[in-house]
């Protein structure tokens, strides 16, 4: 007897009771299964269904006017695992007229039933016939299913249409199949469509049972997958939680809806057990056996974990939950019942490479971008399978060789791609024809971008000046007669926060922006298409207000890479001259922190190189000079330098011998407490700095991952223990402090304050070689051990005893110091003085921190003695200067400055500057050994 099993959504419940009666009109032997009439009460819905659609001998999928509900797709996948171990099984598609296709896996390869009344007497015998075997597709189905996906990742659903990475699918499961406590992790650029591949690809494939079409069709299915079709399937994204999102894909097979008390109880309990290492993940797995069970459900044969965008482990996910989350990954994969892949930006490589447990679990699958036999037959496959035709076969040349072409210089191509052909076949539908139209001159993809970028915006409030930041100053391009261009920047150039911003950018939904990792290693990001420049209004706004700046520093970094390129000896005539100099000195002071560091070496360089052609051209006027002056100086000039020594000797003699600490009151220095070596401090004359004993401690040096405005080269945070008491200026060091050594040392008189004051104001305009000899000076008059401090004592001091982002705490506040957000009445103008005199008091501006020292963070930077590193790695231990490194010349920059933003006046804030250079927002402060 012919047995019938028909699945509807319940609101179309008319239309099938219809067409079960015309079934069993047109042929009164058979047994028609309909849920209401044959489900029995006391027993489980889901394992009957699954006897039903065991025993059926076909099977009806029936689209009404509500569409697929839910139930649907669970009896679909049942009839699906029927078919692919009975090929015969007949499974029909009997779809509404009007209506579309739902995204299921494998719908294509059915037959389909297109019918203004399915139950009609015509139809039903086409249904008759269908499942008896008999008879073609009917109908145009190019008219119901829409085999583009535009910019989305394609899915399992998608599989009939997914075509171009037969190599690499095959490439996964091979590696599933003969290593499974491996875990393959897809690796590739953004944009080349490495989601697609793990899941219209490879997971249709285990889902189906059989190679993707054309490949390994010689080879046998491999043994360890016979059953992967019943498989429980399961996916995740880590975000921000990673322990959590594991949690809740195990438990999205436990039948609990979201809201249920119970399934909250369960998440939270596995989370912490997981985070206090007291479960594994075999033991979830265990418990969802057993949970099948329970809901009389057969047990799953295995499970397959896809854990897609891997890359947010490494930006979203704290240190600690990362580690644990590798650590529970890595060690299930040696359970039989578990496989797993990944997938992962490349330019995240160094970081996998940096995560112990899973790089050694790791198999690589290098994704690479498409090539143009791939894209030939991603253009024009999925149009044959549903019968339309292209309006010419030169048209699928053009757009193959077109976005083969695009895509050497804009990688985001690739997955515009889909787009533009999904348009082209929805204009196909609207006119009706079955024919794909596209004119080779309109053939432009920028278009989806400008709404792209328009929902971006209006989906993440408070995100347009970090949006406007990054798309103008970070990857636009400025010609002072042309329109914009793309402009492509590694990611030094970006805050750990800019580069969080550019990575959702590149990610689905966005599209807006791609990031690629070269053979080197380098990553860098660019805008997908530069048609975004022409094509929407507000970035065109945004550089318009940023034109002047920005076509400036095109040329800059145009005439940086020509000095680059250009011979040894010929370099010198390359550099920025005159007026260009002049421009790029007052650029430079404006824009300082939006000026790309190679480019700030670079007018550096040339402001040398001004120097000393400065000097040169007066040699031959002063050789003239000096030798007529020489007799002249011995005769007049000595006077004058030996005056000066012996105002130097009395200066020591009054000011500095009897006020130098004893090694008796050194040796009782408490914590906190203050001590000055040259004299009283005098509202006349501030001779040289205050200091404070700082205790000698332990502290973790750099920011958390976790850290708002982090930076990379704040990392990986490392433990410091400083083993004894130092003792730090309380304040930045002044002009007063500095013309001291100016008149009785050898201190530059001519430091220019450039009109913010002297006094107590923070001497500015001196290089880390100037700081090096105030420090010297001080030693020689002192007979103690002035330094810079090192890097590491610089963070320890400025933290004054706490973790949090700033001295004070994790929020900017206001009052605390100086700078573009600080809520001084200096920010963003000029620094501020350390204090000032109220009578014979002198009054600190700012604060102290928990040592009591001021000024630290904000105000100026400030030099301090180690060689610039890009992380710590092999940072001293013991907090002492680091001073094994490549380049001498790069110093390292700390504490921010009235021009700094809030993130770069973070305790753990840094960067650097060549020895020689001279900034107006760039000072220092001194240090001191106590003890011998």
């Amino acid at each position: 007897m012919p047995r019938w099993f028909l699945s509807y959504h319940s609101p179309d419940q008319a239309l099938a009771e219809r067409l079960k009666a015309a079934i069993e009109r047109k042929d009164p032997a058979s047994r028609v299964f309909f849920a209401p009439a044959h489900l029995r009460a006391g027993r489980s819905w889901s394992a009957q269904l699954v006897e039903e659609i065991a025993e059926a001998t076909a099977f009806v999928l029936l689209i009404g006017a509500h569409g697929l509900g839910d139930w649907q797709v669970y009896e679909y996948d049942e009839a699906l695992d029927r078919r692919v171990k009975s090929p015969d099984f007949p499974l029909v598609v009997v779809l509404l007229e009007g209506q579309t296709a739902p995204g299921l896996p494998f719908l294509r390869r059915l037959h389909w039933i297109i019918a203004a009344d399915p139950a009609s007497d015509e139809d039903v015998a086409r249904l008759l016939a269908a499942a008896a075997g008999g008879g073609p597709n009917q109908g145009e189905l190019w008219r119901y299913a829409s085999p583009y996906r535009g910019l989305e990742a394609m899915e399992e659903k998608d599989s009939d249409y997914f075509f171009g990475r037969r190599r690499e699918t095959i490439e996964v499961l091979s590696a599933l199949s003969s290593a499974p406590d491996r875990l393959p992790v897809l690796i590739g650029n953004s944009g080349v469509g490495k989601s697609s591949l793990a899941q219209a690809g490879v997971l249709a494939a285990l889902k189906r049972q059989a190679w993707p079409d054309g490949g390994n069709a010689a080879e046998a299915w491999p043994a360890p997958f016979h059953d992967s079709r019943q498989w429980c399937f399961l996916s995740l994204k880590p975000g921000s939680d990673p322990l959590k999102a594991l949690v809740d894909s195990f438990l999205d097979t436990w039948q609990y809806s979201a809201a249920d008390p119970e399934r909250v109880r369960l998440q939270r309990g596995w989370q912490e057990l997981f985070d206090d290492n007291k479960a594994t993940l075999r033991d979830l797995i265990d418990a969802t056996e057993r949970r099948r069970q329970e809901l009389d459900q057969s047990k799953p044969p295995g499970f397959f974990l896809y854990l897609d965008q891997g890359e947010e482990l490494y930006v979203r996910t704290e240190e600690r939950d990362r580690r644990r989350f590798s650590e529970l990954i890595a060690s299930a994969l040696h359970d039989p019942r578990l496989h797993a892949m990944m997938s992962l930006r490349s330019d995240f490589l160094g970081q996998l490479q940096n995560d112990e447990p899973l790089f050694k679990a790791r198999h690589q699958i290098d994704v690479p971008p498409l090539r143009e036999t791939e894209l030939r037959e991603i253009v024009s496959r999925p149009a044959q399978q549903l019968g339309a035709r292209f309006e010419a076969e030169g048209l699928i040349n053009i757009i193959t060789r077109r976005t083969a072409e695009d895509s050497v210089k804009d990688v985001g191509a690739l997955p515009l791609l889909s787009y533009t052909l999904d348009d082209m076949w929805t204009q196909m539908v609207r006119r009706g024809d079955g024919t794909l139209r596209l004119p080779a001159q309109s053939f432009e993809l920028g278009g989806v971008l400008v709404d792209r970028a328009n929902n971006f915006l209006a989906t993440h409030p408070g995100i347009e000046a970090a949006l406007q930041r990054v798309l103008t100053l970070k990857l636009a391009t400025v010609l002072d007669d042309g329109e914009p261009t793309r402009r492509r920047a590694v990611r030094s150039e970006f805050s750990d926060d800019e580069w969080r911003l550019v990575s959702a950018l590149a990610n689905y939904p966005n599209r807006l922006l791609v990031i690629i990792t070269t053979e080197a290693g380098q990553s860098y990001a660019e805008v997908a298409h530069e048609a975004i420049f022409r094509r929407w209004a507000k970035l065109r706004e945004w550089i318009a207000g940023q034109r002047d700046f920005l076509a400036w520093r095109s040329g800059v970094e145009n005439a940086r890479r020509t000095w680059q390129a250009t011979p040894p000896r010929l370099k010198k005539d390359a550099l920025l001259m005159g007026v260009s100099l002049d421009r790029a000195r007052d650029w430079l002071d404006k824009r300082f922190d939006d000026i790309p560091a190679p480019d700030r070496d670079f007018i550096a360089v040339s402001r040398k190189a001004a120097q000393q052609r400065s000097l040169t051209q007066g040699a031959i006027a002063s050789a003239l000079i000096v030798i007529s002056l020489l007799l002249g100086w011995l005769a007049k000039d000595y006077v004058p330098q030996l005056q000066r020594d012996i105002a130097t000797r009395n200066f020591v003699r009054t000011y500095v011998t009897n006020y130098v600490t004893t090694a008796k009151a050194e040796a009782t220095l408490k914590s906190g407490g203050s001590f000055r070596e040259c004299g009283p401090l005098q509202q006349e004359q501030d001779y040289c700095p205050t200091m404070i004993v700082v205790p000698a401690g332990s502290f973790t040096i750099g920011s958390p991952v976790t850290e708002v405005s982090r930076l990379a080269n704040e990392g990986p945070q490392t433990l410091i223990n400083i083993t004894r008491p130092f003792a730090v200026s309380e304040f930045e060091l002044t002009f007063d402090e500095w013309q001291t050594c100016a008149r009785y040392g050898d201190c530059n008189a001519d430091v220019s304050d450039i009109g913010f004051g002297r006094g107590q104001q923070p001497v500015i305009n001196v290089s880390w070689q100037d700081a090096q000899t105030y420090a010297a000076w001080l030693s020689r008059i002192t007979g103690k051990n002035y330094r810079l401090l090192a890097e590491a004592e610089y963070e320890y001091a400025a933290r004054g005893g706490s973790q949090t982002a700033y001295p004070w705490g994790n929020d900017i506040g206001t009052g605390n110091t100086n700078c573009s957000v600080c809520g001084s009445k200096w920010d963003s103008q000029q620094p501020a003085p350390v204090g000032s005199f109220a009578g014979k008091e002198f009054v600190a501006t700012f604060p102290a921190n928990g040592f009591g020292l001021r000024d630290m963070v904000g105000n100026i930077s400030e030099w301090v003695a180690d060689c610039y590193h890009p992380d710590y790695v092999g940072q001293p231990a013991d907090g002492s200067e680091w001073t094994q490194c490549a380049d001498t010349r790069r110093r390292v920059v700390r504490g921010g400055s009235w021009r700094s933003n809030a993130g770069n006046i973070r305790s753990a804030y840094r960067s650097w500057d060549p020895t020689d250079v001279r900034y107006i927002n760039l000072g220092f402060r001194v240090a001191r050994t106590i003890g011998p």
